[in-house]
């Protein structure tokens, strides 16, 4: 009697892990399809001069109302950040590396661009979730993010910095 239960939980188990997984990898694709599918967002004016777009605007960054921010700046650990708007980003694993995937570059006509994804390490993936999930009014600074190395976090922040669906501010 109990060698039955313990083996009939056994493979109730298993069909719910696998279950589970092909769930996480569908609600994966949708997300991905999602992102695919959206215009890219308008970004406001206080948005945008908290970017790396603000290097390309004709008026500095102290008209655009913000006079803590350099666009031509690297990220320090004292920076503080957060993604520049929300629901713009998907952080995936495929194949044993963290895959992020972005509607920035998005065109205005209906799959214009292909999706562009970031690959980053396995073990970059909890500061990069603690980036996509910290949006306004809250922000993160680069040092607090969940990563053994500061320099990493630096880079992790810097790269999606550089691809501009970081909002940053200096500390």
């Amino acid at each position: 009697q109990n060698h039955f239960k313990d083996e009939a939980k056994k493979r109730i188990m298993r069909v719910c892990k696998q279950a589970m997984s092909m769930l996480d990898d569908a609600c994966d694709q949708i997300g991905k399809r999602f992102l695919s599918d959206r215009l890219p967002p308008a970004l406001l004016e206080p948005e945008l001069s908290l970017t790396k777009a603000a290097s390309s605007l004709s008026t500095s960054s102290k008209t655009l109302g913000n006079p803590h921010h350099d666009p031509t700046k690297k990220i320090w650990p004292n920076t503080l950040c957060r993604l520049v708007r929300p629901n713009i980003a998907r952080l995936v694993i495929e194949d044993s590396k963290a895959v992020l995937y972005h509607c920035l570059d998005n065109s205005r006509v209906y799959h214009g661009t292909p999706l562009s994804p970031m690959e980053f390490e396995i073990d970059d993936a909890p500061a990069l979730e603690q980036l996509l999930t910290t949006v306004e009014p809250h922000w993160i600074m680069v040092k607090d993010l969940i990563h053994g190395d500061v320099e990493d976090k630096m880079e992790i922040a810097q790269a999606l910095y550089d691809e501009g669906i970081l909002a940053t501010i200096l500390a």
